[in-house]
């Protein structure tokens, strides 16, 4: 049985025309309490190249159809310039707030929480501190705090009747993460020619496909997505057995972004990357005012390295590309395989603890946040892609010869965080 917001949402798009029958919506075994984790699942046997659903053009959610609502509209008059993302969201947290919007049915059914980073505990936003991720989370949510000081004191002023005090950061965030974490590429709520075959990836503001939102990630999930003028349309390349999960497919993402966008990290992900931002010593040419060159540094990256796969190499071509400035030997070699130990050394210093709780393992004080489960997963993915490539470094120090070896460059050092 589904819950009675989701079981309201699913009328309310089939009156207007939704295809649901097939799929229905349920608790996902072993999810957490300190979460909501739900997925669809197949109500009978899918066949492959069968439609799962389709859901009309009318439902799906887009900066376009926010701006036409009331509080768009109002947004509009106070900010004339202002951004469409920034309507996305005052629509959303209307959505959820106005039992008389038009998308209330679909904004009651969404999660009560939020899964993005951003709008996490400050004692588990503090678990990511020194990393890459938390320095992204860290950014973002201060960008957030900047963007709804900056329209919400106005809009409630010039419109309180709309925007009440129950517009707050909070629910700001909540409408963030659910918008971040949950949108399609825009090109699927554009109606003017069809589109088949959708990227993974968002574009632009993307936009809200009700009910099928709700589908989980899996790597390899073979599924299409279509859109025409009338409808979008989800279709299965590989087929469902009856009462098992429908999943979806977020792209080949590292947990990096997984965990940004979308509030998850998978265990052992093969795409997982790290970062690596550089310092080098660049010498500007003398001038007639300065006849010595001028010895200065420059932050280069993030240079994304990978885990150890035959499909790919470790190092991105970017990378020595940036490292090509005359030093002798292999010396570049040598300084990036010492910063790399010396990134890997936070990361292995955790390294038990980490393994333990990302692949499931119990607490002695009871239940673990399975939010914990996913830093746990973050991490020791970074410390598997800097293994990787420490030992690939050591490698082609062993092996390489001065023919073979990559462009020359100077030391290099990472920038203090």
């Amino acid at each position: 049985m589904e819950e009675e917001s989701v079981q309201a949402l699913r009328e309310h798009l089939e009156r207007q025309g939704a295809e649901l029958t097939r799929l229905r919506v349920a608790a996902v075994d072993g999810s957490s309490h300190a979460r909501e984790e739900r997925g669809v699942f197949a109500a009978s046997a899918i066949s492959t190249g069968e439609v799962l659903a389709q859901v009309p053009q009318s439902c799906v959610w887009s900066a376009a159809s926010a701006r036409q609502s009331a509080y768009g509209q109002a947004f509009a008059e106070v900010f004339p310039e202002g951004k469409d993302k920034m309507v996305f969201l005052l629509d959303l947290m209307a959505a959820r707030l106005d039992e008389k919007h038009p998308r209330h049915a679909y904004a009651s059914a969404l999660p009560k929480q939020p899964p993005t980073p951003m709008a996490w505990p400050e004692n588990l936003r503090t678990m990511l501190s020194g990393t890459n991720l938390g320095a992204a989370v860290a950014e973002e949510r201060e960008e957030l705090e900047k963007d709804f000081a900056s329209v919400m004191p106005k809009l409630q002023s010039a419109r309180p009747e709309l925007f009440s005090k129950d517009f707050t950061f909070e629910v700001f965030l909540w409408a963030h993460g659910m918008w971040f974490s949950r949108r399609y590429p825009t090109a699927l709520g554009a109606i003017d020619q069809p589109k088949e075959e959708m990227e993974e990836e968002s574009d632009g503001e993307g936009v809200l496909v009700p009910f099928m939102d709700f589908t989980n990630h899996r790597s390899g999930t073979k599924i299409v997505w279509q859109a025409d003028v009338e409808k979008v349309s989800f279709i299965t390349n590989e087929g469902v057995p009856a009462a098992a999960e429908v999943f979806n497919h977020y792209g080949d993402k590292s947990n990096e972004d997984l965990m940004l966008i979308h509030g998850f990290a998978l265990l052992d992900n093969l795409y997982d990357t790290y970062g690596l931002w550089l310092t080098v010593k660049v010498s500007d040419e003398p001038t007639a005012k300065r006849r010595r060159r001028a010895v200065r540094t420059e932050r280069l990256g993030p240079f994304h390295l990978r885990r150890s796969d035959a499909r790919w190499k470790e190092f991105p071509s970017e990378l020595w590309q940036a490292l090509s400035a005359g030093s002798a030997g292999n010396e570049h070699l040598r300084s990036l395989s010492q910063l790399l130990r010396e990134r890997l050394e936070d990361f292995q210093a955790t390294q038990t603890r980490d393994r333990h709780f990302a692949a499931g393992g119990a607490a002695e004080a009871g239940d673990v946040d399975v939010r914990i489960r996913y830093i746990a997963r973050y991490r020791d993915g970074q410390r598997q892609v800097l293994q990787d490539c420490t030992k690939a470094l050591e490698e082609m120090l062993a092996k390489v010869s001065q023919e073979a070896a990559p462009a020359e460059a100077a030391p290099v050092s990472a920038l203090p965080e």
